[in-house]
């Protein structure tokens, strides 16, 4: 029997246990982690909370009702004597009402507050899903990178057989033999590697989901995204949906709130007051009503200063929302250059390079055993096969993962990602 099938039969026996296992569904595991996150479901009650304060700040401050006695004299109690004519019961009412335009101002800051907060989680959500997708990508081209390391480590432990068989005969060297086990070991040390990246991710995946195990299952091929769109036609999507931006937008809108609110604390408050003070004499009752308001006399150093500060912080916040924009644009660059290259390098592959280093590995395992091929140059056609698929695969994952990047860039518009209530 020919070697190469020999080695393609170990392959099989090699990978084939897990085609049987359960396939790991991809989005009931965006379900499970939007339903138990942790911190997206803190993000909900922050919502509800702010939500809750909208009503506060556009509410009165509570009125002040006060009851009191007035004696007449210190030596006595003169409440019904009719020759005290000043001793009486006082109520009084008093209702304070800011300067027009103060509460609208805390009202609109308290809605942009709950809007960014909404859209944060929204975000929130959006991460998540790309998270998943990204954990997801990088666990199938693991669990392909191993079972291509299982056919390495098959060929080569097929190829030691035959050159430990050939030193026994006289027809080779041990140095043959000692070779193909340090190349063979030198795979096993690589898929050990990738088993700790595969129960680290595994366990990032579980820590997303809400899960106290690791997920266990196999993980199959997603379908390849499209790039269909331009640059320009994706900034101009991210720009016009990014959440990240439109969260940076509130920011803003709840800082102009602000700054209206702080200039408007220089103009004062008003409190009417009302109130009544009956008597017991023949003396008439007596009702009185009035109104006070505080004089900013100090505000140059109170009211001034704390206006300026929050013109500072919003022009910080304009600064950070223009310097966003821009990273915008070089993030969707970047993510684009990405994956075009990446597929480049994948359409290199498929057009005859992993096919022509197939055709390779295999006529110098049929070499080798002919006796007319040096260990060394089959090692190389071995290695060079199975790195070139692997290369692949990383460069397959890396496309959709930039890809799923600028879906999350555009708040899910690129592929039409829905984002659950």
């Amino acid at each position: 029997m020919r070697i190469t099938a020999i080695a393609a039969a170990a392959a099989l026996i090699l990978t084939g246990f897990t085609a049987q296992a359960e396939t790991v569904d991809i989005d009931s595991l965006i379900a499970k982690a939007l339903s138990k996150n942790t911190r997206l479901e803190s993000m909900e009650y922050e919502v509800k909370a702010s939500k809750a304060l909208e009503s506060v700040a556009g509410s009165l401050p509570d009125p002040m009702v006060s009851l009191g006695y007035i004696n007449e004299g210190t030596d006595r109690i003169t409440l019904g004597d009719e020759m005290a004519g000043m001793t009486r019961f006082t109520v009084m009412f008093s209702q304070m009402f800011p300067f027009p335009g103060k509460l609208k101002a805390q009202t609109r800051q308290a809605e942009f507050r709950t809007k960014t907060a909404g859209i944060s989680r929204e975000n929130e959500k959006l991460s998540i899903i790309y998270n998943i997708r990204a954990a997801y990508l990088d666990l199938y081209r693991i669990q392909e990178s191993k079972r291509l390391l299982d056919s390495k480590i098959g060929f080569l432990s097929l190829l030691e057989a035959a050159a430990d068989a050939r030193f026994r005969s006289a027809q080779g060297s041990s140095a043959e033999v000692l070779m193909f086990q340090r190349e063979k070991y030198m795979a096993f040390e690589a898929k050990e590697m990738l088993e700790e990246q595969e129960r680290m991710l595994k366990t990032s995946l579980a820590h997303l989901t809400g899960e106290d195990s690791d997920v266990s299952g196999e993980f199959v091929k997603l379908p390849e995204l499209p790039l269909e769109k331009t640059t320009e036609e994706i900034y101009t999507l991210a720009r016009s949906n990014s959440l990240i931006v439109r969260a940076m937008q509130s920011e803003v809108q709840e800082m102009e709130a602000e700054v209206k609110m702080k200039e408007l604390e220089m103009y004062p408050d008003f409190t009417i007051t009302a109130g009544y003070e009956p008597r017991f004499s023949e003396m008439d009752d007596v009702w009185t009503v009035g109104v006070a308001f505080n004089l900013p006399l100090y505000y140059k150093t109170k009211q001034k200063p704390a206006a300026d500060s929050a013109r500072a912080k919003k022009y910080k916040a304009d600064t950070l929302l223009a310097d966003m924009r821009h990273e915008l644009r070089s993030m969707v660059t970047e993510f684009v250059a990405s994956a075009e290259a990446a597929e480049r390098i994948m359409e290199l592959y498929r057009g005859g390079v992993i096919g022509k280093s197939r055709l390779l590995r295999d006529s110098s395992l049929a070499g080798y055993r002919q006796g007319m091929m040096p260990a060394s140059e089959v090692i190389a056609a071995v290695n060079t096969s199975i790195e070139y698929e692997m290369k692949y695969l990383e460069q397959s994952t890396l496309r959709q993962k930039k890809l799923s990047a600028l879906n999350t860039l555009t708040g899910g518009t690129l592929y039409g990602t829905q984002i659950p209530e």
